[in-house]
């Protein structure tokens, strides 16, 4: 009887901590997503054009007002959230560091990858970071990851923070920017969708695993839910894409 009350004491806990370890992180990385997503949409079509649009690889530029504020806001809130998510991290305020950082990866990458290449300097547009142009910039950021591991260089924030915006743009990455060496043999929407489903539920059977059986703290649960909000986020953007 004594074990059978241990058993179910750590089936309760073992519920307990994946219900607020990791299903709600989940669902409050959606929402940070979401209220993200819904302030660059107001932003960026406001005020008028501040130069001539361009056409910038496969795109064209739409230099507003708006879109400039905005990439200016989210600079700055990167560094405060990434200071923030630092500071809590050293304190252990796991979920305080894990979301502020997590919110500042987005904003980086709504500064550097939708934002920043629609404005020139002398003529000149920075590169869309999904663009296949950008894939030494790709294979750097990831050894810089790798070092950061190997050498316990970053804190949970600044990691948490590193990884979101690695997340973003390896989303958008393994679709846009791996295209151009397969365009020859497959057509782009068939690569969109076929790419997407199958990073994206390699992603997700990882994290399950990865929560399932690797997993024993707080942080090590957080991060599963980062690597499943990706996986998902991939898949569904391909979709939308394809």
């Amino acid at each position: 009887m004594k074990a059978f009350a241990n058993y179910s004491t750590h089936i309760r806990s073992t519920r307990r901590e994946l219900l607020f370890e990791y299903f709600l992180p989940l669902l409050v990385e959606f929402l940070i997503l979401a209220v993200c997503m819904l302030s660059f949409s107001l932003f960026v079509k406001r005020g008028p054009i501040t130069e001539p649009p361009a056409q910038v690889g496969a795109e064209q530029t739409k230099p507003t007002v708006g879109r400039l504020a905005f990439g200016i806001i989210a600079l700055v809130l990167w560094f405060v959230l990434t200071f923030v998510a630092s500071k809590a991290a050293k304190k252990d305020k796991h979920y305080a560091s894990s979301f502020c950082g997590f919110a500042a990866g987005i904003l980086l990458w709504q500064f550097i990858g939708e934002i920043s290449w629609h404005y020139s300097v002398g003529g000149i547009h920075f590169v869309p970071f999904e663009n296949v142009t950008t894939f030494p910039i790709a294979c750097l950021f990831i050894l810089l990851l790798i070092y950061g591991k190997k050498n316990h260089s970053f804190d949970w924030g600044v990691w948490c923070m590193l990884l979101s915006f690695a997340f973003n743009w390896m989303g958008h990455y393994v679709m846009e920017g791996t295209y151009p060496f397969v365009a020859s043999m497959v057509d782009q929407h068939a690569w969109f969708i076929g790419a997407s489903l199958i990073s994206g539920g390699c992603g997700l059977i990882y994290s399950i695993i990865f929560l399932l059986f690797r997993v024993k703290t707080r942080r090590g649960r957080l991060l599963a839910s980062m690597l499943t909000y990706i996986s998902i986020g991939v898949m569904a953007f391909g979709l939308m894409e394809g």
